[in-house]
């Protein structure tokens, strides 16, 4: 079954949009734009980038296992966890590009590099997080299909918001200031839902994921408890994954957080370009920038084309925005703070019941 993801690869069969978001027979307004990026060659070619980038990643993981070796016993070797929290974070992107099938080479390839960075280094399900960024992607931000804003601990919406009650209201009212703290659970979650899919999932999904799982925490525990006391491997491990979850989930939240929340209508079908530019906000770039959101700062260009290698994104981006412009579509892109900024005003005031603004 084709996903999603597999059919915006080729967006020139994607459904019309026209001008001001008015829809016209025969017409597609994302023809021309999808024409002008393949004219500048941006859907493939990046093998130096990922080659340079695997090359990277070994070299920083190999060097931090070594001082851990040499720090042994010593606390203070907590001071790698960040540093090994850092280098998760660039394979965590490597994980999502797979996903994405960004990486050159056949689908086999990319396949095989989502599990071993996913399962083997992070210690997350591929196959849970193909699913569940597949469905982000077809649906952002439309409640009750885009799982990244399902009911949960945050209020993403005034329907929400009407439905706590107890803690939970209390939770709401404050989400604002608890944001942030909450962001540090960003990995386990990811790591403990996983391990909830595979249960759900066929005999033989569960038999390769799960060995690899196994792998990755074997691995992991065995190193940590062969060097270091009992005690000293917990606090490795807090700090380290808490600071792994904090930089997840602070490259995607100011991606999508705090932008128009669509709700699902089956009279009313959007296209690709509406779907996905609304509800997406751009992190303005640099080369600082780039790095630590691993790319995906440059957020509607990669919803328009997910299978586009990240580091092409930002030559796309200006293409995307002139275009954008052109047709009188809403483009929104701001720096990192100010990104912050709204969503914690949209979270305020989702939680406290009032009316979020706005953002065009």
């Amino acid at each position: 079954m084709t996903t999603y993801l597999e059919a915006a690869a080729d967006p020139l069969a994607a459904p019309a949009a026209a001008p001001n978001g008015v829809r016209r027979a025969g017409q597609s307004t994302f023809r021309p734009l999808i024409k002008r990026i393949k004219a500048r060659g941006l859907m493939g070619g990046a093998t130096r980038f990922y080659v340079v980038t695997g090359i990277a990643i070994v070299a920083a993981t190999a060097a931090i296992v070594a001082s851990m070796v040499l720090l042994a016993g010593s606390w203070w070797a907590l001071l790698l966890a960040p540093l090994l929290a850092l280098v998760w974070g660039q394979v965590s992107f490597v994980a999502h590009d797979a996903g994405h099938k960004q990486l050159p080479g056949p689908r086999s390839l990319s396949n095989r590099v989502g599990l071993l960075a996913a399962n083997v280094l992070l210690g997350v399900s591929f196959g849970y997080w193909n699913d569940k960024h597949d469905r982000h992607h077809a649906n952002p931000n439309h409640e009750g299909l885009d799982p990244d804003v399902a009911e949960g601990i945050i209020t993403w919406s005034e329907a929400q918001h009407a439905k706590k009650t107890g803690l939970g209201l209390w939770m709401s009212r404050h989400q604002a200031g608890l944001f942030f703290p909450l962001l540090t659970f960003q990995g386990w979650l990811l790591q403990f839902e996983g391990i909830m899919w595979l249960a759900r999932r066929p005999r033989g999904t569960r038999l390769v994921e799960g060995l690899l799982l196994a792998l990755h925490w074997s691995l992991t525990l065995g190193l940590l408890l062969w060097l270091f006391s009992p005690l000293q491997a917990l606090v490795f491990l807090a700090i380290h994954s808490g600071i792994w979850g904090f930089m997840l989930a602070s490259v995607f939240a100011p991606n999508h957080k705090g932008m128009e929340m669509l709700e699902v209508n089956e009279q009313e079908k959007l296209d690709h370009l509406q779907k996905q530019v609304p509800t997406s906000r751009n992190i303005i770039g640099s080369p600082v920038v780039d790095f630590f959101m691993g790319g995906l700062n440059y957020q509607v260009e990669h919803h328009l084309f997910p299978s586009m290698p990240r580091s092409h994104l930002k030559y796309a981006q200006p293409i995307v925005e002139e275009y954008c412009h052109e047709i009188d579509l809403p483009y929104v892109k701001v720096g990192f703070v100010r990104s912050y900024r709204q969503i914690l005003d949209y979270l305020h005031a989702v939680g406290t019941g009032q009316q979020p603004a706005r953002l065009v």
